[in-house]
């Protein structure tokens, strides 16, 4: 086995229930929930909506180099976000 594994740190919920675990809640004070799981309300219908148009894009996997519109996209973001021009068909990016 790698010896470096050894050099991770525990994650840090672990950690952060620990500390939980050495505090008494205050009985007359309600929790506020701020975990994060699963969701509390029921989806919105226009997310619904959204998932179900974009249902047949997602019966295959992406080609290695992506699709020309994300690739694009990807170089339009690096031109604004570094100022840096970016032509897609001289760049070959693993995604």
């Amino acid at each position: 086995m790698n010896l470096d594994l050894n050099k991770l740190q525990p994650y840090p919920f672990q950690k952060l229930a620990k500390l939980f675990g050495e505090v008494t809640p205050n009985a007359a004070l309600k929790p506020i929930s701020l975990y994060i799981g699963e969701p509390k309300h029921a989806t919105p219908a226009f997310i619904k909506e959204a998932l179900i148009t974009g249902m047949d894009g997602l019966s295959n996997y992406p080609t290695t180099l992506g699709s020309d519109a994300l690739r694009t996209a990807i170089a339009s973001w690096l031109a604004r976000r570094y100022d840096i021009p970016c032509r897609m068909q001289r760049r070959k990016y693993c995604l």
